[in-house]
């Protein structure tokens, strides 16, 4: 689908140690009792000594380097996989608290990588003057999850606006497919590259791990290392939407789920001639 959505500004951040609110022994019990209430139907242990990352920390921090007090917010949106420090939390909604202008507020999360993709065609879909879309993961869990969770504690914020702005960078199309096998998804992205003008030197494309190989056509290509599930098609992309010399023409991020089976794309262009 389409979209009239303006990107304003961007930040993104790495963040290290456990969250702050863990210093406090009655959050940090609460906390380990309530994750050991949903682990022990699958036999599994908490450990006390873990100690993650809260979103609602990492959020704060991009919102106060991101939103003016004077640049109200309209809605927000939070994505993530993988539970944060204090899992009882409403952090959507303690966001929507710290956030100018009280937006509208709403966290995606189990659809792995693909949650960002959707909060970014939500806010396409509906007249929010300026959406907030913030995209979190976090690499601490006090339990075995059984499958990997992000290296880094990261986060990445985009500010995007419904109407035009000058030399900006705006999202054209986002789509997404859903139950894609391996065996189909490199077809499939590859004709989408394609649709998305892939293929063309001044066209920019960023694959997540599970893309490597896809084709791309003479478009200069980025691969996102492994390891950042959720933030690192993002953190790249970032890195083409910068204003300059050689921001690409339109820039195309895409990423793949193989548990999930989601392949999601974005496309941006800039309103230069």
């Amino acid at each position: 689908m389409g979209t009239d959505l303006h990107l304003i500004r961007a930040a993104r951040r790495e963040f290290t140690g456990p969250a702050a609110l863990l210093e406090d022994p009655v959050l940090r019990e609460r906390a380990g009792e309530y994750l050991t209430d949903l682990v022990r139907p699958y036999g599994l242990r908490v450990d006390a000594a873990a100690r993650g990352q809260s979103y609602g920390e990492m959020a704060a921090e991009l919102i106060g380097a991101l939103v003016p007090e004077d640049e109200p917010v309209d809605l927000l949106v939070l994505a993530f996989a993988v539970h944060d420090a204090l899992p009882g939390r409403a952090t959507a909604a303690y966001l929507s608290h710290v956030c100018p202008g009280t937006p509208m507020s709403f966290a995606l999360c189990d659809q792995g990588s693909a949650a960002a993709f959707t909060g970014l065609r939500i806010a396409g879909a509906h007249a929010y003057r300026r959406t907030l879309l913030l995209v979190v993961e976090q690499s601490v869990l006090p339990y075995d999850p059984g499958v990997a969770v992000a290296d880094r504690h990261r986060a990445v914020a985009l500010l995007l606006g419904d109407g035009p702005a000058d030399d900006s960078a705006r999202v054209t199309s986002v789509r997404q497919h859903a139950d894609v096998g391996p065996d189909d998804v490199a077809a499939l992205a590859a004709a989408e590259l394609r649709a998305l003008d892939a293929g063309r030197a001044d066209v920019s494309v960023v694959l997540g791990p599970d893309l490597a190989g896809v084709a791309a056509g003479g478009s200069p290509v980025t691969v996102v290392p492994p390891g950042q599930p959720s933030t690192g098609v993002w953190w790249a992309l970032l890195d083409r939407l910068v204003d300059g010399p050689e921001r690409p023409r339109v820039a195309v991020a895409a990423d793949y789920d193989p548990d999930l089976r989601y392949l999601c794309l974005v496309a941006t262009a800039t309103d230069q001639p």
